[in-house]
């Protein structure tokens, strides 16, 4: 190997080459590669290898468009998948679960330190909230069936014998009843 050689070889534009292939030279630096690919011979073995492997990897593209997957391919693979992952059917994942939780508590409440009773004062009081809406919401609903009972059964033992129209209107009442009490409910639910 002479020295003349060994200067070309690091003089070489070996990241010019791929630029080339790609088309993102400009004229005068494409012209200047032409003229370098003329005297030197490593640059156009690498060329020559770039272009075979920019044949081979369009040949193999090629080939996967044309292989035809089955119509139903996405949704087999999906249920094997759902099927195959095996941490999601042990019989002690709960306990498990409930040991990692009881862990990571317990690590936050060392990390709170002295502010754990400030953050636990917190929740509980959010938590007695929660309860005093929750039982208000159960006393509100006792409170309308208890006094449908009532009326019901006092309008009952009053107009029930009398006539079959009282029998009627009582009826019509209770459906009307129901109704707006379930409307209630729909109500609260959505707030």
């Amino acid at each position: 190997m002479d020295r003349s050689e060994s200067t070309n070889k690091r003089d070489c534009p070996l990241s010019d080459i791929s630029a080339y292939l790609d088309g993102e030279l400009s004229p005068a630096a494409e012209m200047d590669l032409t003229a370098h690919l003329a005297t030197c011979a490593a640059c156009r073995d690498e060329l020559n290898f770039q272009k075979q492997f920019l044949n081979a990897l369009e040949g193999s593209l090629e080939a996967e468009n044309q292989i035809e997957l089955p119509r139903n391919f996405t949704k087999s693979v999906v249920a094997t998948a759902e099927n195959s992952v095996a941490g999601l059917r042990r019989p002690n994942e709960r306990r498990n679960a409930f040991i990692i939780c009881g862990t990571l508590l317990l690590l936050s409440l060392l990390a709170l330190g002295g502010n754990a009773q400030a953050a636990f004062s917190m929740s509980t009081a959010v938590l007695e909230k929660a309860y005093v809406l929750a039982a208000s919401a159960t006393h509100l609903a006792y409170d309308l069936a208890f006094g449908s009972t009532v009326v019901f059964r006092s309008l009952a033992t009053t107009f029930v014998f009398e006539s079959v129209t009282a029998i009627m209107v009582l009826l019509v009442l209770f459906v009307l009843s129901l109704y707006l009490f379930s409307r209630l409910l729909i109500h609260f639910d959505r707030t």
